[in-house]
């Protein structure tokens, strides 16, 4: 027989089942509970017992002591079954209270110690016993937290004994628990702290009873690993320290990942020397201290002579070679206090401070010309170098930064135009552009309109099919009286001189004409990708949203142009940029990020911009075959950008051992000489008409 009663009362807390035959008790306890009650439920046997917690939450039971000896395990075993949290109740023959923890089957048995108190007590002691059991599972939550915690963990007692470590302590240190348990956690000692270092950790144990910081350690296998740990003491009721419990994570990759990310933003990969963004702000720390303390400092501005020759001829190979060895040559020149950096290219800069006179940078400099007279020997070729160098003194030159690093470089360009391998001092009177950029601007602005600009394309090939898929159109401007023109030459002078919209503009339209004689003859999805400068995101006569128009006009997907973009343009993102970045990518033109690394990486802005391709720059590929750090840097760049749902272009393939590699990492596609150069329009339709057999 069952029964039941609700009572909707705002106070009611309890769903309590009463177990038994004995109406007295059965009613005593309803009334004693009152309020605190929302249901009362009866059951005079097993079965309905069991029906009525299955329709009801039930937290609490109310037994009769001889009903359960009659069948203990009919019936709160199997409702324990249900709810292992129930909180259980007896009530005896006297009317006394028993409240758990209590054993079942010595119960049965009537051999169980018990200690009854009055009837009367009765919702103090299912008060008690709520606790209890809430004890109990706080305990076990612990635990379970404590054991399978995804941090390592480990609890030593007062005199620095391990008396408990989790698995994930376990699977950092290789360390099994019986191998470890009442060992000193020195065993994991890696010998790399001395013993100021503990003594200063156990100091500040003692005395703020935690601390926190970074530790090698030591595997069992003996590999070394940086873990960030946190220790706190634990203390007894008087103070007294009688547990420490540690916290920590392995960091090793973490760390190892902040530092490959640090070199990609201040180093230049391939000489290892400071790039252009360290060398402005170590510059603007000397500068401070210089102006402190009325100290003089010069700025030193190099440029190769006659680079450009080198790797038109000889091919880049020779030419990161030649960086290369320069450097080494420039470091071999410079006190240590003093600075150089590789700002790209062929040019370098140097930063002297705490000079006595002007002098002292006459004599570095003629230092460094020297540097450079003995020849390079490359393989079979002895070559010959020379620089040309511009100096810039501060204050006498310039404030800022930027004004002594341009002053620099117009003396730079004065000594080039005056003879080569030599120095010249900034002048006022100097002309505010070195003398060939003033001939290449008049030239410049004469030839717009003009056919002496044409396109040539170089092949980006897909590494799983072997086909080209892609091409890269790269603006070429052959002068009737200087010849070719290095597009390292003329664009910097088309962006300051305002150019830069009139001839993006007319590569973007021929690229798109061209690519859709291509789609239809050869390939329908095939792309061009075009380079953007930032001055045509920042000018606002640039009108980009025509090009869009442009490709509807020509019926053409949007997905047919892609434009490349550098760091740059990230770093100096304004409103402008952003929107128009954005006005892009929601017209479904893609975007890659150029020469990857090389100055400016920063992994928040490959997510804010979303970009599609990355292009690991030259420098990284051009060694990767036989250069670990090369390698283990691309296969982290490929990792990163397929987490980030981006594709990526490794540029300067050269030789056959660099494309196995890139294939064996998943790079997605490639570009460089070892598929071919950059060639006019006519010989790329030759390889095309071609890649049917496969560019491997």
């Amino acid at each position: 027989m069952t029964s039941t009663i609700s009572r909707t009362s705002s106070e009611a807390k309890l769903s309590v089942l009463y177990l038994g035959k004995d109406k007295y008790s059965e009613n005593k306890i309803s009334t004693l509970l009152g309020s605190h009650i929302s249901n009362y439920l009866t059951a005079d046997n097993c079965d309905n017992a069991l029906a009525l917690f299955k329709q009801y939450a039930i937290d609490t039971i109310v037994a009769e002591t001889f009903f359960l000896r009659d069948m203990p395990d009919c019936t709160i075993h199997k409702l324990r079954h249900i709810n292992n949290n129930i909180n259980v109740i007896l009530i005896n023959e006297n009317y006394e209270v028993i409240s758990s923890p209590f054993d079942l089957p010595c119960l049965a048995k009537e051999q169980c110690p018990l200690k009854p108190t009055s009837l009367d007590n009765l919702f103090n002691a299912i008060s008690d016993s709520r606790k209890e059991s809430d004890k109990n599972d706080l305990i076990h939550i612990t635990s379970s937290a404590f054991f399978h915690s995804s941090v390592a963990m480990t609890i030593t007692s007062h005199d620095n004994k391990i008396i408990a470590v989790n698995t994930a302590f376990t699977q950092i240190t290789g360390f099994k628990q019986h191998e470890i348990l009442g060992k000193n956690p020195r065993i994991l000692s890696s010998g790399k702290h001395d013993k100021q270092f503990y003594g200063e950790m156990w100091t500040a144990l003692s005395r703020e009873k935690k601390w926190s910081g970074e530790i090698w350690n030591k595997r069992k296998n003996g590999e070394l690993f940086l873990e960030w740990i946190t220790i706190n003491a634990i203390t007894n009721s008087t103070g007294e320290i009688t547990h420490y419990c540690s916290i920590f994570a392995d960091i090793t990759e973490r760390r190892a990942a902040e530092e490959a990310i640090c070199r990609l933003t201040y180093n230049d990969p391939l000489t290892d020397l400071p790039n252009r963004r360290a060398f402005m702000e170590r510059l603007e720390d000397s500068l401070v201290i210089s102006r402190k303390n009325n100290q003089l400092c010069a700025i030193l501005f190099l440029d190769l002579d006659n680079f450009k020759d080198i790797n038109d001829t000889l091919g880049h190979d020779i030419g990161d070679a030649v960086i290369k060895e320069t450097a080494s040559r420039l470091k071999m020149c410079i006190r240590e206090d003093d600075l150089i950096a590789r700002l790209g290219g062929d040019e370098f800069t140097v930063c002297l401070t705490d000079m006595c006179s002007a002098e002292d940078a006459s004599t570095v400099a003629q230092k460094l010309l020297d540097a450079m007279s003995s020849p390079f020997t490359l393989g079979d070729e002895r070559l010959y170098f020379s620089f040309s160098i511009g100096i810039a003194l501060f204050p006498e030159h310039g404030e800022s930064t930027q004004e002594l690093l341009k002053h620099a470089d117009q003396a730079m360009y004065h000594a080039k135009f005056s003879g080569r391998n030599k120095f010249s001092f900034f002048d006022v009177s100097m002309a505010q552009h070195a003398l060939n950029k003033t001939e290449i601007v008049k030239h410049l602005r004469n030839s717009m309109g003009s056919d002496q600009f044409s396109i040539h394309y170089q092949p980006i090939v897909n590494l799983e099919t072997g086909m080209i898929d892609k091409a890269e159109s790269l603006l070429r401007w052959t002068h009737p009286e200087l010849g070719c023109i290095s597009p390292d030459e003329f664009i910097p002078i088309a962006e300051d001189i305002g150019l830069i919209c009139e001839l993006g503009d007319w590569v973007f339209r021929q690229s798109a004409s061209q690519v859709k004689f291509w789609q239809e003859k050869y390939k329908e999805n095939f792309q061009l990708s075009i380079n953007i400068s930032p001055k045509q995101f920042q000018n606002e006569s640039c009108d980009l949203e025509e090009w869009t128009d442009f490709l509807s006009q020509k019926a053409l997907s949007n997905k047919a142009i892609s434009l490349e973009i550098t760091e740059g343009v990230m770093m100096n993102e304004g409103p402008m940029t952003e929107q128009r970045l954005s006005m892009l990518k929601h017209a479904g033109i893609e975007i890659s990020l150029d020469d990857f690394g090389t100055g400016y990486s920063s992994l928040a802005y490959l997510k804010k911009l979303n970009v599609d391709y990355l292009k690991i720059d030259r420098t990284f590929i051009q060694n990767i075959h036989i250069n670990l750090d090369d390698q283990a840097m691309c296969e982290a760049i490929v990792v990163m950008a397929h987490k980030l749902n981006i594709r990526v272009i490794a540029e300067g393939v050269e030789n056959e051992a660099q494309l196995n590699f890139l294939k064996s990492i998943g790079c997605d596609y490639a570009q460089g000489y070892w598929f071919s150069k950059p060639v006019p329009g006519h010989d790329f339709e030759l390889l095309l008409s071609k890649n049917g057999a496969q560019i491997h």
